[in-house]
């Protein structure tokens, strides 16, 4: 049986993309392609990607930050696909979970070689885990996040504030420094320490009240992001858009 092979590949060089798309889905593969950081934090939640394809010089933030956040937050594998050639460039890059450094040009032989290998050990890895619907719900006049509609965990008004910033911008991370001035009104060591604790509480609480890791992902020099199906609330009446799980 052919091997499934979904890919998300982030690079900005328009013709290279296009045809490095047109190669891969000729040999079988489902190639989802962003310009950039912001459009990658954005798809990924969307599909069940075996593999990320990552150009280093992006224009709104370095590829190896987005190796670090897919190798920490998800088991996909990684292929970094630059023009930087240095073997410091390359060692940062493995350093930052690569488990392939390709220097462009590339043949899109190798580049398809590659995934396939990659994609191979990922799947054969793989962990089954349950099918678990998640969806999250904030209903802010009861300060609660529900989670699948049975399980409620009752918040602080800082996590309340904090969850509030992230159901905002689904999918995409938010500035650290948003989220100090909204919650601390002051952007420094103190209250970067203070968040820091409140997020690993919240991630403590809500494990202990639904038995979920709830899907808060930090992004790396950047800030927080929500990985997952969330909406806003007031009373019964929902108020924000929903990314897809």
């Amino acid at each position: 049986m052919q091997l499934k092979i979904n890919v998300l590949l982030v690079e900005d060089d328009d013709d290279l993309r296009d045809s490095v798309v047109e190669w891969l889905e000729l040999n079988g593969m489902h190639i989802t392609a962003v310009r950039n950081a912001a459009e990658f934090y954005q798809a990924l939640p969307k599909c069940d990607f075996q593999i990320a394809v990552i150009d280093v010089g992006l224009p709104d933030q370095e590829g190896y930050v987005l190796a670090e956040y897919v190798r920490a937050n998800t088991n996909m594998g990684v292929v970094i696909l630059t023009a930087r050639s240095a073997i410091e460039d390359r060692l940062k890059g493995y350093k930052s979970g690569a488990d392939q450094y390709l220097v462009k040009p590339v043949d899109c032989r190798e580049l398809s070689a590659v995934i396939v290998s990659i994609a191979r050990r990922v799947q054969n890895t793989a962990v089954d885990v349950p099918d678990i619907p998640e969806r999250w719900t904030i209903f802010v006049t009861q300060w609660e996040l529900h989670f699948s509609h049975d399980v409620q965990v009752a918040l602080s008004l800082k996590e309340l504030m904090f969850l509030e910033l992230l159901a905002s911008k689904p999918g995409l991370p938010v500035q650290k420094k948003t989220i100090l001035t909204k919650l601390y009104q002051r952007d420094d060591y103190h209250s970067g320490r203070s968040l820091d604790s409140l997020v690993r509480r919240l991630r403590a609480k809500i494990v202990s009240r639904t038995g979920v890791d709830i899907p808060i992902r930090t992004v790396h020099s950047v800030g927080y992001c929500f990985a997952g199906e969330i909406a806003l609330a007031e009373g019964d009446s929902l108020q924000c858009s929903v990314v897809p799980a």
